[in-house]
């Protein structure tokens, strides 16, 4: 089988009150969309397509070097239209992953999982979703018992629809037959007066095709960012994430709430890191290294078993 992935990056992020695209602030040191790069790579597409708006081609020129595939919406008239713009670019006979450029947190074992569970059911669409006990904003999973009828976007949604617990994450695979002839059927016969990717859900179902809905275990992989506040909230979810990955691969950090370290930095084994310690950029410590208190160090190499006074800066 082949898969392609499609990275929507084209949307512009006016809640961010920025000049520049959402998904080029950083977390961690490294833009969001490039989380969604690397964990998607690793699962070896053979081609992966980035999404862009016209005004987005510093995008291109800061990914290009990256062997990524460009397609441009000229318009924001909704994933279904997204999708539909980035088609010519899709190869022929591959199942297509379509990702939300926004979201850093999704790991590489769940995408895996996605496409491993699509090809196994030889389903025309497998999308993730998440239960929430607020599901408020989301699109809802509209059930016949265990059969996927359809998605209801919240504007859309009746209050009856609205009690519906398991919503839409985002995150889909789409079989290539069924997705060159369905994108074409997407109208925007809908409260937003746009075209729906999710709409290719009750297509399916019309002609009994299979749909398959993947609950994910944490939600928090999916959550997605619109605004400073949810930036700020996810790096603060990721450098925890960090943290817990250098401890357990035998890091000591003796305050890991006063710490920061960038996404990109190395550590190794019995090092110690004291409390309010700043690590940047492509940063390399070695192993049994101590770094003291209030030190920030940004793009040096350690060696190993150096040891670095408190308050020291080392900067390029």
């Amino acid at each position: 089988m082949t898969l392609n992935v499609l990275i929507l990056a084209a949307g512009l992020g006016t809640r961010m009150k920025s000049n520049k695209p959402k998904v080029m602030h950083k977390i961690l040191g490294k833009p969001i969309l490039e989380y969604i790069i690397d964990a998607s790579s690793k699962i070896s597409p053979s081609r992966t397509i980035l999404l862009i708006s016209p005004k987005q081609e510093d995008m291109r020129i800061h990914f290009e070097k990256q062997g990524l595939w460009f397609a441009v919406q000229e318009k924001q008239l909704g994933t279904g239209d997204a999708v539909k713009s980035a088609m010519q670019e899709v190869e022929e006979n591959a199942d297509l992953m379509v990702l939300a450029g926004d979201v850093p947190m999704i790991r590489t074992e769940t995408l895996k999982m996605l496409y491993e569970k699509h090809v196994k059911e030889k389903a025309s669409i497998t999308f993730l979703t998440m239960l929430l006990e607020n599901p408020k904003g989301y699109g809802r999973v509209k059930k016949s018992e265990e059969t996927v009828e359809r998605i209801v976007e919240e504007k859309d949604a009746t209050e009856e629809i609205k009690k519906i617990k398991e919503v839409n994450s985002g995150i889909y695979v789409f079989a290539h037959d069924f997705l060159k002839e369905g994108i074409k059927l997407i109208k925007n016969e809908n409260a937003q007066k746009e075209y729906y990717l999710t709409d290719l859900i009750s297509i399916a179902h019309g002609r009994k095709l299979k749909t398959i809905a993947v609950p994910i275990n944490d939600s928090s992989e999916v959550s997605g960012i619109n605004d400073r506040k949810q930036l700020s909230d996810i790096e603060q979810a990721m450098l925890y994430r960090k943290l817990c990955s250098l401890m357990q691969n035998g890091v000591t950090i003796r305050s890991p709430q006063t710490v920061y370290i960038d996404d990109k930095v190395l550590i190794g084994a019995d090092t110690e890191i004291g409390s309010h310690v700043v690590l940047k950029g492509s940063t390399v410590i070695g192993e049994r290294a101590v770094i003291k208190d209030f030190s920030y160090i940004n793009n040096k190499k350690i060696a190993d078993g150096e040891i670095i006074q408190p308050f020291t800066v080392l900067d390029e």
